[in-house]
């Protein structure tokens, strides 16, 4: 009997740490419920920043952008989400995009829109903080943001903990992305 119970322990941590996690608001150290983005803020939630270029001092500059387009929406509560999809020669509709995939994360909560997660600001500063979910870690993405852009100079790093510290707000790598207005962003709320 005690073999048996043994054998039932081990078998149940060894399926739950290969099962996936959904991470809630309350899993990300970026999440205040309280969030109120500053009416003097640069960065804007009634629209997104879709990828212009991406520039690195050490390595080829090629157009990886034409590849894959990805652009980052900003909620008012705190909230961020980067989208990824394919790269057309005509204008996107940017609302459907978003509804389409923030949808499809609401009909499976285990889905998850890949790149959802949390940001904070300190000045122009801003982090982004989402999940790995197949280390079970939080990445983090530092930038800057500016009149009609942000900067991201380092993405999707392990590193930092999502600290305001100079040594990750680096110059040697930088995806620029430019703003463009959406209309009625502001009613397409996220579900996480």
């Amino acid at each position: 009997m005690k073999k048996n119970l043994i054998a039932y322990i081990i078998f149940v941590f060894a399926f739950d740490s290969c099962s996936q996690k959904f991470y809630i608001k309350n899993d990300y150290s970026f999440y205040n419920e309280n969030f109120e983005l500053s009416k003097e803020s640069l960065l804007k939630t009634n629209g997104i920043y879709v990828l212009e270029s991406t520039w690195s001092s050490v390595a080829d500059n090629s157009n990886k952008e034409k590849q894959m387009k990805s652009f980052y929406i900003f909620h008012k509560t705190g909230q961020s989400n980067m989208i990824m999809m394919s790269n057309t020669d005509s204008v996107p509709n940017y609302r459907k995009i978003i509804i389409d995939n923030y949808n499809r994360s609401k009909k499976n909560k285990n889905i998850g829109t890949l790149f959802q997660g949390y940001y904070l600001l300190r000045g122009n500063k801003i982090i982004i903080e989402n999940v790995n979910s197949a280390l079970r870690r939080f990445n983090y993405s530092y930038g800057y943001v500016e009149n009609d852009k942000l900067i991201i100079v380092k993405p999707n790093s392990l590193q930092g903990d999502g600290k305001f510290e100079d040594k990750y707000f680096l110059q040697t790598y930088k995806e620029t992305y430019l703003f463009v207005p959406v209309e009625d962003l502001d009613s397409v709320l996220p579900n996480w």
